[in-house]
């Protein structure tokens, strides 16, 4: 099974109120991503924080702007902020604003309310 299925599978449905989207996610101590990181002490990394927001948002993205051919062109503001650890449940928020051509996505990740995690992705059109 390839990475994002282990990450589609641990997630439940993107969903939509008038502050943005949500969606949760539990990884189990078996998830890949744990592996190596760090052996007896495992924390979920923050390239796999940031891929959260990144798939989520293309998928609302997708459903927002369907013409559009988006692809993420940079992650900024990034701040890990607490670990995150196997049966943690994550939960993502993002709202998506667009900016000229680009879509930008403010990113925050939450385990039990306390903030693990915030950054800001910026998406534009394929090939620029």
């Amino acid at each position: 099974m390839e990475l994002n299925e282990h990450i589609s599978a641990s997630g439940t449905e993107l969903s939509k109120d008038a502050s943005g989207y949500s969606r949760s996610y539990i990884f189990k101590e078996s998830f890949p991503g744990f592996d190596g990181h760090f052996p007896g002490n495992p924390i979920l990394p923050g390239i796999i924080q940031t891929l959260l927001g990144q798939n989520s948002c293309m998928e609302a993205l997708g459903k927002e702007f369907p013409a559009e051919k988006l692809k993420l062109q940079s992650v900024t503001r990034c701040k890990f902020l607490r670990p995150v650890k196997p049966m943690d449940k994550l939960d993502l928020k993002f709202s998506l604003k667009p900016k000229g051509l680009n879509h930008i996505a403010m990113c925050s990740l939450t385990v039990d309310g306390k903030t693990a995690a915030t950054y800001q992705l910026i998406f534009g059109p394929e090939g620029m």
